[in-house]
């Protein structure tokens, strides 16, 4: 996700300032809240995001450290829906790479200063899911389950890390050309979890274990 794209979905939510018209939606509440050093360390509007959230802590005990650590420095990942995310002309100029919409979730380190980062934009393609769960009539328990999946990935594997270094230089990427998959940074740290959550390790990077993809090629 680049960083424009990111600075104009955190101006449409009102974190950051825009010289041009800018529309709001529901995470704009929300992210004003995230004032207060007592808000947080993962803020979501959305109640399934929250449940699945919730259900993840109660279950990780690694994730429960990792969001308390996170918690005690004011800094804060925001998880928000892809149609959530309204793309703004800004300051920053025009707003390119906006969210494919064919993509499950992204996230997006919000730089200050080159490289401080004190927030990280989690966005999960909620209308995509959903319409995967439609065509292939999944099971509840199995979409829960995917979308753990996913969060555990992009906030555990990648969030969390840019939060707990305060900068660039938290960056746990997923596998570079030619490496394994168990052997990145971010699909260690999403099966360290995994295993917590009784779900299944990920051995490559693909998307073959979640059960909506595979009942889609079904």
């Amino acid at each position: 996700m680049s960083r424009a794209f990111a600075c104009a979905a955190l101006v449409a939510l009102g974190i950051v300032s825009s010289a041009g018209r800018v529309s709001t939606q529901g995470p704009t509440q929300l992210v004003r809240s995230a004032d207060a050093r007592t808000a947080p360390a993962i803020l979501t509007t959305h109640p399934w995001l929250q449940a699945r959230l919730n259900g993840i802590a109660r279950r990780s005990g690694l994730w429960r450290e990792a969001v308390g650590n996170v918690a005690r420095t004011g800094r804060r990942a925001i998880v928000i829906t892809s149609d959530e995310v309204v793309v703004a002309e800004s300051t920053f100029g025009p707003a390119v790479g906006a969210f494919d919409d064919a993509v499950l979730a992204e996230i997006a380190p919000v730089p200050h200063h080159d490289t401080r980062v004190d927030v990280v934009l989690v966005v999960v393609n909620l209308p995509l899911i959903e319409r995967i769960q439609r065509r292939t009539s999944a099971l509840p328990a199995e979409v829960e389950g995917d979308l753990d999946r996913i969060l555990v990935h992009e906030v555990y594997g990648h969030a969390l890390p840019y939060l707990l270094a305060g900068d660039l230089s938290g960056r746990c990427a997923d596998p570079l050309p030619g490496q394994q998959a168990h052997e990145a940074c971010a699909i260690q740290r999403e099966n360290a979890v995994r295993a917590e959550l009784g779900l299944n390790r990920r051995t490559d990077y693909g998307l073959h274990d979640l059960t909506l993809i595979r009942r889609s090629w079904q």
